[in-house]
């Protein structure tokens, strides 16, 4: 296993290139070049070095805001809140992730939109908000869509949302999200995605039982990451194999794959998977009799998760260590945790109900801005139109006005020059109306008598 330990060679060459190219583009003025360096690299080191990838981002994001650079700043935000939602800065990740999305809503990106609502997903799911993560998925795959995005992009967007329903346990909808998947990667031969499948496939296999179909597909998970050394994909499929075993009631196998797990995930300083492993070791512990390590690993799972307020595995660490006081004999304490673990899981489904609640609060609000907007557009249109059509009656209508000197005895019509015209000639220039001729009935009675008839 020592060729775990390893970076990996071309992964390693590719990193001295961009900080060559870096440091290359400090000699010059600082630009738009020098920030998508920035940013390029810190996406590169997001998993292997989480401190370096940080300095990067945020150095990235100061320079865009300083040069105006738009989409350089979107960037390194959405970066921020990805490195902050590794290391279980759930609120810091969120807070990036929203100024993000802001400036490329203002910019109108939908691909960047659509990338910025997976990172919203995944702090979501982190936070057991699993609801809102099939939301946020289900937007980023609409969005990827639209923008035409290829196959490998739109099968990571199935791969996200097989994993929201494996965690709601709609597994049916999990499998059917996976096989979409897993055709196109295989044909395009994404190793490091098709490892990532076939562990979230046999997870689904192990919830529904099929623990031979589910080790199968992590034992080729685990090949792929190996080859790959790919450390973060190694320690997770290992802790899933580690649970299987635990299903089996193999705790001795599960032990060791589990500390194989924790010893990388330590390494990598991912505290919230740490969180995880440490309380599911722990309870493999006390069933196998080592009570002082399974006391000293559930209690460090249980400061992280309520650290980082992971309710979920809080529970699982609660339910761990009440179990631990019980089998060493310690009553009181075993009755402690149980009276924590009851309190927390009443707090924790009170605190779903809620997301719920708010949840549909913004649904009908959202729905009710847009059936409003609506009515406004469509009032709109039909301002446009009456607009339209009057405009199109005023080309067909002339008006005369202002004040208009007309001779008392002839009935001339003086113009704005000064001359005096027939008062027929005026309005034929001045209007669109047609002068006829024709006696009124007085005049008729003037000039031929009472006995004369209008003709």
């Amino acid at each position: 296993m020592k060729r775990l330990w390893r970076v990996h060679g071309k992964a390693n060459e590719g990193m001295t290139a961009l900080e060559k190219e870096l440091e290359e583009l400090r000699l010059k003025p600082a630009g738009s070049e020098l920030a998508a360096a920035l940013n390029k690299l810190a996406y590169h080191y997001l998993h292997s070095n989480p401190d370096r990838s940080e300095a990067c981002a945020l150095e990235a994001k100061d320079l865009a805001k300083k040069l105006g650079l738009l989409t350089d700043m979107a960037k390194s935000c959405s970066l921020l809140g990805s490195i902050n939602h590794q290391s279980g800065n759930y609120e810091e990740a969120m807070l990036y992730s929203r100024k993000s999305m802001r400036i490329y809503e203002e910019l109108e990106d939908k691909n960047g939109i659509a990338s910025t609502l997976s990172v919203m997903a995944r702090i979501y799911w982190s936070q057991g908000m699993i609801d809102k993560a099939l939301e946020h998925y289900h937007g980023s795959l609409r969005g990827k869509q639209e923008c035409g995005a290829g196959k490998d992009e739109l099968a990571l967007c199935h791969l996200n949302l097989g994993a929201c329903y494996s965690g709601l346990l709609r597994l049916d909808l999990a499998l059917s999200s996976y096989a979409f998947a897993e055709k196109i990667l295989e044909e395009s031969g994404d190793r490091k995605k098709l490892a990532y499948l076939y562990n979230n496939i046999g997870s689904v296999y192990g919830k529904r039982g099929e623990l031979d179909k589910a080790r199968e597909y992590f034992q080729k998970a685990l090949e792929i990451r190996e080859n790959l050394e790919d450390k973060n994909g190694i320690a997770s499929t290992l802790s899933n194999l580690g649970s299987l075993q635990e299903d089996l009631g193999n705790n001795e196998s599960a032990l060791s794959f589990f500390i194989r797990s924790l010893e990388l995930f330590e390494e990598m300083g991912n505290k919230r998977l740490v969180a995880y492993t440490c309380g599911s070791a722990g309870g493999v512990c006390t069933r196998l009799g080592l009570l002082d390590k399974a006391e000293e690993l559930i209690t460090r799972g249980l400061e992280i998760t309520r650290k980082l307020e992971l309710k979920d595995w809080e529970i699982l660490c609660l339910k761990n260590i009440a179990n631990l006081y019980e089998t060493k004999g310690d009553l009181r304490k075993a009755l402690m945790h149980s009276r924590e673990l009851n309190t927390c899981m009443e707090k924790h489904l009170n605190e779903k109900s809620m997301d719920k609640i708010a949840g549909l609060q913004v649904q009908f609000e959202t729905e009710k801005k847009e059936k409003e907007a609506e009515i406004y557009r469509l009032k709109n249109v039909e301002l446009l139109k009456m607009n339209d059509q009057l405009r199109e009656a005023f080309v067909h209508v002339r008006t005369l006005q202002g004040m208009l000197p007309i001779c008392a005895n002839c009935k001339k019509v003086r113009d704005d020059d000064g001359y005096w015209q027939q008062i027929e000639s005026y309005i034929s220039e001045h209007s669109d109306a047609k002068i006829t001729h024709g006696i009124c009935p007085e005049c008729m009675i003037k000039l031929y008598g009472k006995g004369a008839t209008h003709g």
